[in-house]
């Protein structure tokens, strides 16, 4: 659907392929109730010529966190299964560090190094565990964005559950919302799929199979990253969040107590504005510019897709791409900002 106030948008974004930014992308616009605007521009496949389409699906890198791993984590709180401020060593008495908790985790405030390169060591998924329960850190001294902090938080939710996390997710997150397209290691034909970057080791692009060398290696399921997902169950996923919870068909998914104090700023004065799994907005830098509202928040991919919501205003903004199938050195936060403000702006002339 392309509504002509958002001309502007699907001009920025078709000059952004033009000038070889990203090689194509996809969009929506959403409120409570309906989508206001959405549109494919460029190509899945630069080489091979395949369009981007509404249906492509995407590998959503560090959406993985709050599309996955977060809802999770939030409904096992809401049966009672965790606190946030649960010690880590109540689940795993092996932690090194007796003050460590999991909103330490959640709030990127753990003090844990952003990565480490777990696949170059071949390492199985139990020992990837043992090693990052190794490590003594400084907890709520400042925000570091960690991928082990939601690598930790995968292996909880498994702990708790029994379950692998793609099988959990599936059955009480996804087909719940009506997800269809969404899933860690997609069987769909790859032509589905937007390609990422060009791996010289196997010479050709990644396609089908995850980005991330770590979820990679840990067989495409992890908790930081992983999953793949189109526009369509994207929308579904924002308007729950937009909607306090209540999904298309009325009931709750997650209570309005829950999400309030999921996006509640935890780390004032800690380099940056961190909810529960949540990136807010913030002076410098914020993925969602200058002109969505303060209390807005949302979440990135490394592979190039995101989306930012502002609920004063009762919007949802998506912006899927595969930018690291141009380079990794695209500014893609960049693309997200303009991206944000043309949507505002053509929103604030309607």
């Amino acid at each position: 659907m392309v509504d002509t106030k958002f001309a502007i948008v699907d001009q920025f974004l078709a000059e952004s392929v033009r000038t070889h930014q990203i090689p194509g992308a996809v969009y929506a616009v959403v409120n409570e109730q309906e989508t206001v605007a959405e549109n494919a521009v460029g190509y899945a496949h630069l080489d091979k010529k395949i369009p981007m389409t509404l249906e492509t699906l995407f590998d959503l890198a560090s959406l993985t966190k709050v599309c996955a791993t977060l809802p999770s984590l939030l409904l096992l709180m809401e049966q009672g299964r965790i606190d946030f401020d649960d010690p880590v060593r109540l689940f795993f008495s092996e932690a090194a560090n007796p003050d460590l908790t999991l909103k330490d985790l959640l709030t990127h405030t753990s003090g844990l190094p952003s990565s480490v390169p777990f696949y170059r060591y071949q390492w199985t998924k139990k020992e990837i565990l043992r090693y990052i329960l190794s490590l003594d850190s400084e907890p709520g001294r400042r925000v570091i964005y960690s991928d082990l902090n939601f690598i930790l938080l995968g292996f909880l939710v498994e702990k708790l559950t029994g379950e692998t996390l793609d099988t959990f997710t599936e059955e009480n997150v996804f087909r719940p919302l009506g997800m269809t397209s969404t899933c860690f290691n997609p069987t769909e034909d790859r032509k589905r799929i937007a390609p990422t970057e060009w791996m010289p080791d196997i010479g050709e692009y990644q396609w089908g199979h995850v980005h991330d060398e770590n979820a990679n290696g840990m067989g495409g399921v992890s908790g930081h990253a992983g999953l793949f997902s189109n526009l369509h169950d994207l929308k579904i996923y924002v308007q729950m969040l937009i909607n306090n919870g209540r999904t298309v068909n009325g009931s709750y998914f997650l209570s309005p107590a829950t999400l309030r104090a999921s996006r509640k700023n935890y780390t004032e004065c800690l380099g940056a504005n961190r909810g529960i799994g949540w990136q807010l907005k913030d002076d410098r830098f914020s993925p969602g510019g200058y002109l969505v509202s303060e209390r807005s928040y949302g979440h990135t991919g490394f592979t190039g897709t995101s989306f930012w919501i502002d609920p004063d205003r009762g919007l949802g903004l998506i912006l899927l791409s595969n930018r690291v199938h141009i380079s990794r050195q695209i500014n893609m936060n960049r693309i997200r900002r303009i991206f944000i403000n043309l949507a505002m702006k053509s929103l604030s002339e309607g």
